[in-house]
């Protein structure tokens, strides 16, 4: 057997089983972009105007390429698949093949997007190309941090923290002025796109600084690989407790403890896009009287809006909503992963009941997406209200989340309904996510029919504070919300555990 058998086929089904979960990030990040970069020299603070892109595509480059390898041995299915014909290496470089393809389709698509709102094209270039080689770099820490450790959560925690490090090690040098320690920012991948000066006399040659890093840290994993036992990792995995603590004695606990991961790691990125994005509001006049395109764009998504400020922040919330959904939907898809596994029916032969184990879930897919909105808009308004010395702004605007949050729920319903008759088209939820955040951004931006733009579940929903509040509007969608919550429960309770 050759090093390479079986890398086609894994490659196809790393791509199937990961579809989904790139094309949310991909798609995110592609629409995100031309809205930040835009303003990469006008806005208050230069050189962090790439922070939130950076971070967002490191995230994604760690959580991609854990879910690809460490979860897939964790759960059994890399030893399934090394039962046949298939070379040692080949699971780990088929998760590789497929994270380096979506951080190279995230790179080209960024720097078409920055084209076609006027920015120049070989600053795009380099803004994508190097977007994309610090994902692929982040991609290599998660692939070298699946090696070490003996679980997902904790590669992705290892992963997470080596960004936040990188991170830090720029904020000092970002905050030492010149000297040696301004240096190290050239040690800190979240900074090498910045120093490629993408839109200011690029240096092409700072780009070959993650593409070394990258094929370092792969030929590292792939070696690393080598030397462990499968299931286990290099680092002696820490004895667990002798009994379950309290809390792990019902389904909510026990639901807490599986999501609580994705929980963090979606506040956390939220809040600095929050943070990033609303740095923006003061000076988003000036920005889009640099870039006439993303002005045309902004007073679309606006809703009519006579304030450009306005047409701002009704513009992200339309957003961030839709992309609270993507958290909801996720968050619920975990119920089929511990029902794919085994899990859902060893904890359903005790006393619990499926009611009680599809509300643990459900509770959290609901309340966290729902709350993190607030939040979200919250932030958003924070540096606005600085600036003009008015701090109702921030409850008006996490008023205005909330009052789009139903849309959300509404999705969410179906996912759940769909899960509890037909699990096997669990994707229709995503289609519903998906297509409701390209009319979000991309159909509004295009001027598309209206009647083509509202049909999403926030159509009726008020966007405050341009248009007045409708509690007709946002009960009626949360009415359907709880309708399609109560027949997907149905559905749960009649149909076998193990139908997927």
């Amino acid at each position: 057997m050759n090093g390479a058998t079986g890398l086609g086929e894994l490659v196809r089904l790393a791509a199937r089983r990961s579809r989904w979960f790139y094309l949310a990030w991909v798609l995110a990040l592609t629409l995100v972009v031309p809205a930040t970069a835009a303003a990469y020299e006008q806005i208050i603070d230069p050189a962090n105007a790439d922070l939130l892109i950076t971070t967002m595509t490191g995230i994604m480059g760690v959580l991609g390429i854990v879910r690809s390898t460490r979860a897939q041995e964790e759960d059994g299915r890399i030893e399934l698949l090394r039962s046949g014909a298939v070379a040692r290496h080949v699971p780990l470089v088929a998760g590789l093949v497929v994270g380096l393809a979506a951080c190279a389709a995230l790179g080209v698509l960024v720097a078409v997007a920055m084209i076609v709102v006027g920015a120049p094209a070989a600053g795009s270039v380099a803004f994508g190309g190097g977007l994309a080689l610090v994902g692929a770099t982040f991609l290599g820490i998660g692939a070298v941090a699946a090696q070490l450790t003996a679980s997902a959560r904790t590669a992705n925690a290892l992963g997470l923290w080596t960004l936040a490090a990188a991170y830090t090690l720029r904020a000092v040098a970002d905050g030492s002025g010149e000297g040696a320690t301004a240096r190290l920012a050239w040690a800190s991948p979240v900074q090498w796109m910045a120093l490629a000066r993408p839109y200011a006399d690029e240096r092409w040659w700072v780009l070959a600084l993650p593409a070394a890093a990258t094929l370092l840290l792969v030929v590292g994993a792939v070696a690393l690989e080598a030397g462990r036992d499968h299931g286990a990792g290099l680092w002696a995995a820490r004895r667990g407790r002798a009994t379950a603590p309290e809390r792990l004695r019902d389904a909510s606990g026990l639901a807490w403890r599986l999501h609580r991961g994705q929980v963090v790691g979606w506040s956390i990125g939220m809040l600095l896009f929050a943070l990033a994005m609303g740095s923006l509001s003061t000076s988003f006049g000036e920005m889009l009287e640099e870039v006439p395109q993303l002005r045309i764009i902004f007073e679309r998504m606006g809703g009519g809006a006579e304030r450009l400020v306005e047409a701002f922040f009704v513009a992200m919330l339309s957003i961030v909503s839709v992309v609270m959904a993507v958290l909801a939907v996720s968050l619920f898809g975990r119920l089929r992963e511990q029902e794919e596994r085994g899990h859902a029916e060893l904890v359903l032969s005790t006393a619990l009941s499926r009611r009680r184990l599809l509300g643990s879930h459900l509770a959290i897919a609901a309340l966290v997406p729902v709350l993190l909105l607030a939040v979200v808009g919250a932030v958003l308004a924070l540096n606005q209200s600085r600036s003009v010395g008015d701090w109702s702004i921030v409850a008006e605007t996490a008023g205005a989340a909330l009052a789009l949050a139903p849309g959300g729920l509404v999705a969410l319903g179906i996912a759940v309904l769909v899960h509890g008759w037909a699990p096997r088209l669990g994707w229709v939820a995503w289609v519903v996510v998906g297509w409701s955040l390209f009319m979000a951004w991309v159909g509004t931006a295009l001027d598309l029919p209206e009647w083509l733009t509202r049909l999403t579940p926030w159509a009726a929903l008020p966007q405050l504070p341009v248009e007045g509040m409708d509690w007709t509007a946002v009960l009626v969608t949360l009415a359907v919300a709880v309708l399609l919550v109560a027949a997907g429960a149905v559905g749960y309770r009649r149909r076998d555990i193990t139908g997927l």
